[in-house]
């Protein structure tokens, strides 16, 4: 009596009958999976993508709502404003730079569309600018404090965030917002839809002078 042959090993197999290698999806690290799931009830469960900074956390929740434009447009918009704003000024590499040389970031802060010059950031920076200091400091708060540690939220926000999920019913830990961080953002708000929408129809942003 024969041997009986080798059992085939389960899993998909092609028409052919060959065994399909299936790589494991990788759901990232430990701590970016806990924070996904701790979003996971927002925006109809398709948070876990955009709450990497403090912006899409923002965002997820629901802070950015506001009547007049999508709050995912200003969520995108303070992303790229932080984004041109450290590739225009100097950053660690431009800062050890001694020599005659133009001193702002390199390549710290990607955003789409080439702005070698940083036309494109000094007019968006004259439009926040418009909005107010106010604005202005609250806007930049949310979009750069916080943009090279974007596991962390500014404190305001933190507590803001931290409401919205104890009344959705997720795990918070920490203080909750007061009447005040709300103020910082609407102030916030404001900055974000003057980095959106721009300046009134035919009126040009005075840029700020390069540095």
């Amino acid at each position: 009596m024969g041997r009986a042959g080798r059992p085939s090993k389960s899993g998909r197999r092609s028409k052919s009958g060959r065994r399909i290698s299936v790589t494991p999806f990788d759901h990232g690290a430990d701590h970016v999976q806990r924070l996904r799931d701790r979003f996971a009830r927002f925006q109809d469960g398709k948070a876990g993508q955009q709450v990497f900074d403090p912006l899409g956390r923002a965002w997820a929740v629901g802070l950015l709502e506001n009547d007049r434009l999508d709050p995912a447009v200003l969520r995108d918009a303070g992303r790229d404003y932080a984004a041109r704003y450290w590739g225009y000024y100097p950053c660690a590499g431009g800062v050890s730079n001694y020599l005659d040389e133009d001193r702002r970031g390199r390549g710290a802060g990607l955003a789409d569309g080439q702005d070698p010059g940083g036309e494109r950031f000094r007019m968006l920076d004259a439009r926040l600018k418009n909005a107010g200091r106010i604005a202005y400091d609250a806007a930049q708060s949310l979009c750069l404090d916080y943009y090279w540690f974007p596991d962390d939220n500014p404190a305001w926000l933190e507590r803001l965030i931290n409401a919205r999920l104890i009344a959705a019913g997720a795990a918070a830990e920490g203080q909750l917002g007061t009447a005040g961080d709300a103020a910082i953002l609407r102030a916030a708000l404001d900055g974000l839809l003057a980095l959106a929408e721009g300046a009134r129809p035919g009126i040009r942003p005075k840029l700020s002078p390069s540095p």
